[in-house]
């Protein structure tokens, strides 16, 4: 019986690990493109939002904690609680379950970031979610040194699309961001007109009590400019 539950324990903390890697390497994708402004096409529905990040990003810390679970009653190794949650405590592979406990802590922080944001400003809580490539790479590195399944095919194939895509990601993003930004020509057209007179003709066609409010007309005329440029800004 013993056996059994330990070969049941082991697996489950092997696949919740997995499957919280994977799930956070899906995160970092999805909040990559939406700081890229990339979308789905416009025949396919918009899948590429902020609500699938933090989905994704829920879903790979309840895995977690099953994971961790999964690991604590596992009665091979028997680890206890301080073993889990205090760097260099377990004799288990002590480095690289260090890593795995503190991208844990950061990834709590950022958490808590989340919520107190409108308290700490965007700004700070954005230099802070910059925090999550540091949790990756102390995932990835926690699940090499740690798990058991890294000499396989397939879980060295999971490291190496995960690592891949975000570093092509990252590196987009970075070359991205040191690119002078210029508006686009369709931006660019639509401001051009803003200090165009009106026509006489367009003009003498208007009620009286608009012609007597020229300046309340110029300022719905401009009104109406601005919100058609951040549409177009929102079709990017």
């Amino acid at each position: 019986m013993s056996t059994i539950w330990q070969s049941v324990t082991w697996n489950v903390a092997r696949a919740g690990g997995f499957t919280s890697y994977i799930l956070l390497t899906l995160a970092i994708i999805v909040g990559l493109a939406l700081s890229m402004k990339l979308q789905s096409p416009a025949r396919w529905p918009r899948i590429i939002n902020s609500e699938l990040h933090n989905f994704l990003t829920l879903l790979s810390t309840i895995f977690l904690g099953v994971h961790v679970l999964a690991v604590l009653v596992d009665p091979y190794i028997k680890f206890s609680w301080a073993d889990t949650l205090v760097p260099f405590v377990s004799q288990y592979r002590a480095p690289w379950l260090a890593l795995g406990i503190v991208a844990t802590y950061i990834g709590i922080a950022i958490g808590i970031s989340t919520w107190l944001r409108p308290h700490i400003g965007y700004k700070m809580w954005r230099k802070l979610h910059y925090l999550t490539f540091g949790i990756f790479v102390l995932a990835t590195a926690h699940s090499i040194g740690t798990g058991s399944d890294t000499q396989t095919l397939w879980g060295f194939a999971i490291y190496a699309v995960s690592v891949v895509s975000v570093g092509v990601l990252l590196t987009w993003r970075i070359v991205l961001a040191r690119k002078p930004k210029h508006a686009a020509p369709a931006i660019q057209a639509a401001r051009k007109p803003l200090q165009a007179p009106m026509p006489a003709r367009q003009q003498a066609a208007m009620p009286a009590r608009v012609q007597a409010q020229p300046r309340r007309y110029e300022q719905i005329q401009t009104q109406e400019r601005w919100q058609g440029e951040e549409a177009l800004r929102g079709r990017r």
